[in-house]
């Protein structure tokens, strides 16, 4: 890539970047999505275009791949943790939530017997 054209890359890069900071995501976007189809490894491009995006699954992608450009990038490695973090929580908050919900099924299961065998019993009994 020429001088001309890395600058003239750079300079679209930060008129996306403008764009993203006045809430112009669409203007934004469309920028960056030219950048990014013109070189899919630009990093800055796919780092910015996690912000421009509208939702949290499109800024995951984003910035996985950023990270799969440079698996060293911090700045995308925190944000996509932070994006994550809720949903790690929410799966163990699940996770614990369906292991009391089995063992109230077993006990309430046990009770049921143990009445139904109580009554067995007494019928049998007399």
């Amino acid at each position: 890539m020429s001088a001309a054209e890395n600058h003239e890359r750079v300079d679209r890069l930060l008129d996306a970047i403008e764009f993203v900071k006045a809430d112009q995501r669409e203007e934004a976007r469309r920028l960056l999505r030219q950048l990014i189809q013109e070189d899919g490894n630009f990093e800055d491009a796919w780092l910015w275009m996690s912000v421009a995006v509208d939702t949290l699954d499109q800024s995951s992608l984003c910035l996985d791949n950023v990270l799969r450009v440079n698996p060293n990038n911090m700045e995308a490695a925190g944000a996509l943790y932070r994006l994550r973090e809720s949903h790690i929580v929410v799966e163990k908050r699940r996770a614990r939530l369906k292991a009391v919900r089995d063992l109230s099924l077993m006990v309430m299961w046990m009770i049921i017997m143990a009445v139904l065998f109580g009554v067995l019993g007494t019928y049998l009994v007399t």
